[in-house]
């Protein structure tokens, strides 16, 4: 698997756009949050902390999400950046 860090930005992907709930594969875990991989294209994107979960979260805790494939809510696409998304729940719509 390629790792994000090692891509030059115009390797990232297209994001879906904001608003959209998309599927991702949680890839890698740091101290302010994790990346993810839309499963339906390969774009990556970034979940921050405070984005993860509606309680508390610990280092240990992000580590844990690694592989888990969620639900995501597109905050924000900002050419040259990393995507953002939340996987908090109170974030993102249930589905109809």
């Amino acid at each position: 698997m390629t790792d994000i860090h090692d891509l030059p930005v115009s390797r990232w992907g297209h994001m879906s756009a904001e608003g959209t709930v998309v599927e991702v594969r949680v890839v890698c875990a740091h101290h302010f949050g994790l990346g993810v991989q839309l499963t339906t294209n390969g774009a990556y994107g970034h979940i921050d902390v405070p984005r993860v979960s509606d309680g508390r979260v610990t280092t240990e805790d992000l580590i844990d999400h690694i592989g888990q494939i969620r639900r995501a809510l597109v905050l924000m696409v900002d050419p040259g950046r990393q995507p953002k998304l939340t996987i908090r729940r109170s974030d993102v719509p249930e589905t109809s």
